[in-house]
């Protein structure tokens, strides 16, 4: 464990400069990169905060929409193995074997934009 600030709290200061202080005395043809990567380090400090979390519950739902079994994942397999999930599920998709399960798909993965939605852009998907 490492002593505070944490690493979202570091993130969080690299941002607050970035846009508070440092964006308004780059020439101004710079400061959109100055912004983009002050964005980047609030999303990625919601990120790390978030945890696996996130990942955990997608690999349930994609597994849930595909019929696959559910078989337990560790935390720290679950983003590779929900990026898997998902790229099967796209698959399903594609290949039009939810077509007769349509409401429900498109349901389950609304909510999974607003889960993704709430760490890219809180208040966004309201």
């Amino acid at each position: 464990m490492q002593d505070s600030p944490s690493a979202p709290e570091l993130l969080d200061a690299v941002a607050a400069y970035l846009f508070g202080e440092l964006r308004e005395s780059v020439p101004r043809e710079e400061r959109f990169r100055v912004l983009v990567a002050a964005n980047l380090c609030t999303v990625v400090a919601r990120e790390l905060r978030a945890g696996v979390e996130p990942s955990i519950e997608d690999l349930r739902l994609f597994r849930h929409l595909s019929g696959a079994e559910e078989p337990g994942s560790s935390p720290e397999r679950a983003p590779a193995e929900a990026r898997r999930a998902a790229a099967e599920l796209a698959g399903l998709i594609r290949e039009g074997a939810l077509d007769s399960r349509l409401e429900e798909t498109m349901a389950a993965l609304a909510e999974h934009v607003r889960r993704k939605l709430e760490i890219a852009r809180p208040g966004y998907a309201e």
